[in-house]
């Protein structure tokens, strides 16, 4: 688990600046329970420093207060919630036995200040102390990579149909085709999509929603925190395309030179280094409306988009809140794709 160096962040973070006035809204602050959870009942919690989302069953909620002394959290109910829409909610929180524990003790109350007010769930009866039932178990997700050589991957791209080079890319990184066949896994045998670039590939045979992670977005990155990201997208006519979720979960500007940690990396393409592939499952697409309208077969995705994020902050993640990767780059700008493996092959 990453909290011994998350928590060395987070303090000295707070160390800088706490909220001096609880109802303002005004001083920022930094919580510590950023990143994505699964909980003991099924569900799946993306923590942001902003935005606390518990997916279509129980909705979003909006951070506007943390105390990380006391572990509390205050947010407000997200207006399209199904229960309670934008009335406050107080989350406790307890860590024990490398274990984190939530409760949401109140979700109804009118105010900012009467959700911190509301006494606190009962931390030392962790079965019992939330609200009569037990508190909730939080378990950290770890996104793993596919390597190059792996035997699961059966395809790569064999063709692009659209390449729209953005801005500081030279032309020597601008051969598309090196974006075709298999992964190289080296710094070279890449194409730079530049800054807000995209490229558009296509296959032999259809990707399909089969088991488990379906295809894989290979970068060239030298190491495990220098990450270029990119939006990916899929399309089963080359025409309407559906976004993957993406969540951004760090608050500060990564420099041309600069690095991030790679747990605050959800749902982008460039997550892990060069020879290791961010891998992408069509099923968590189910939901969207692109596909529940059948606009895209995710049993047919005939074309994937890569398109870089131009990582000044400008652009948003699902929850709202602005991306950051190393800018501004030149020369080789941008994400520079390798190759995407494809591992469910529609036959």
């Amino acid at each position: 688990m990453k909290m011994s160096a998350f928590f060395a962040v987070v303090l000295a973070l707070f160390l800088t600046g706490c909220d001096e006035d609880k109802s303002s809204g005004e001083k920022e602050f930094v919580h510590e329970l950023t990143g994505v959870y699964s909980d003991s009942w099924g569900g799946v919690h993306i923590i942001s420093n902003s935005v606390w989302d518990q997916g279509a069953m129980s909705g979003r909620f909006n951070i506007k207060y943390a105390d990380n002394e006391n572990d509390v959290i205050i947010a407000q109910n997200g207006r399209d919630n199904e229960y309670n829409p934008e009335k406050w909610s107080r989350f406790d929180y307890v860590f024990k036995d490398s274990k984190i524990y939530i409760c949401q003790t109140v979700y109804d109350k009118n105010t900012q200040d009467e959700a911190l007010d509301a006494a606190s769930a009962d931390r030392s009866k962790l079965d019992t102390g939330c609200n009569g039932f037990g508190w909730t178990e939080m378990v950290e997700t770890v996104e793993e990579s596919i390597g190059k050589d792996d035997a699961k991957i059966t395809a790569w791209a064999a063709g692009f149909e659209e390449y729209k080079p953005g801005t500081d890319v030279d032309e020597e990184w601008q051969d598309a085709q090196k974006a075709l066949g298999i992964a190289e896994g080296t710094p070279e045998d890449v194409v730079s999509l530049g800054n807000g670039g995209s490229i558009m590939l296509t296959f032999e045979k259809a990707v399909t929603d089969g088991e488990g992670y379906d295809f894989a977005v290979f970068e060239n990155s030298l190491n495990d925190k220098f990450l270029e990201l990119a939006f990916v997208e899929v399309s089963s006519d080359g025409t309407d395309f559906v976004r993957f979720d993406n969540y951004y979960l760090g608050l500060d500007p990564v420099d041309a030179f600069g690095s991030h940690e790679p747990y605050l990396i959800w749902g982008f393409a460039g997550k892990f280094k060069q020879g290791l592939g961010t891998q992408f499952d069509l099923s968590t697409l189910a939901g969207k409306k692109e596909v529940t309208d059948k606009t895209v077969d995710l049993t047919n995705i005939t074309h994937i988009r890569i398109v870089d994020v131009l990582g000044d902050g400008s652009e948003t993640d699902t929850l709202g809140d602005p991306i950051y990767d190393p800018y501004p780059t030149t020369g080789s700008a941008g994400f520079d794709l390798d190759a995407i493996g494809i591992m469910n092959v529609k036959e």
